[in-house]
């Protein structure tokens, strides 16, 4: 079947999506472990379920210790590189070991940063529409919280006004586009 072709297209963005929504849950999983989140709560539960038979085998070589959960991270990476490796094939082109390898670091780094950068976005728009506490956005804030923090201690609010998260959102987009984006520049060439 041709890449080019309806099918072969068709193919390759289901491939892309159900890789990307693996990826999405470990990333997830290790944002939920790093941050403390409730695991009581059930959209914790739920990813913790779906996500721990692929982390099985990593935690075995990365046992769990405290708030990093590695082997999400590293089960992120090697279901990229898969990913990579069968477009390769697909598309019958070779990409060398370091290329996958920095490219499917540089894919979890960018999906990671985007995934916090949504993350405050959406608890922004939340504490606008639902201020206060609510058990069903409790999550958003044990996500975001940890993130904000930091930035908190450098800006006070100005006039009740948090602004915290303009300076998370700045430094998320900056790290993508430099640090993520250098890495990204050397696959490249790599590949190129």
């Amino acid at each position: 079947m041709e890449m080019t072709s309806p099918m072969g297209q068709g193919g390759l963005f289901l491939l892309q999506f159900i890789t990307g929504l693996v990826i999405f849950g470990l990333m997830l999983r290790f944002l939920l472990r790093a941050t403390h989140a409730d695991w009581r709560h059930p959209i914790v539960t739920f990813i913790a379920k779906i996500t721990n038979p692929l982390c099985a085998p990593i935690n075995k070589i990365l046992p769990l210790k405290g708030r990093w959960d590695w082997s999400a991270i590293v089960t992120a990476v090697i279901i990229q590189a898969l990913f990579i490796l069968l477009v390769g094939f697909l598309t019958e082109k070779d990409f060398g070991a370091v290329f996958i390898l920095l490219a499917s670091i540089t894919e979890i780094m960018n999906q990671l940063l985007d995934m916090l950068f949504w993350l405050i976005i959406i608890q922004i728009v939340l504490s606008w529409v639902a201020p206060g506490y609510n058990p069903n956005t409790v999550i958003f804030d044990q996500l975001t919280s940890p993130i904000l923090e930091p930035f908190r201690r450098i800006i006070p609010p100005i006039a009740g006004m948090d602004l915290s998260p303009i300076a998370a959102i700045l430094t998320i987009k900056l790290v993508q586009i430099i640090a993520v984006g250098s890495i990204t520049q050397i696959a490249q060439t790599l590949a190129g």
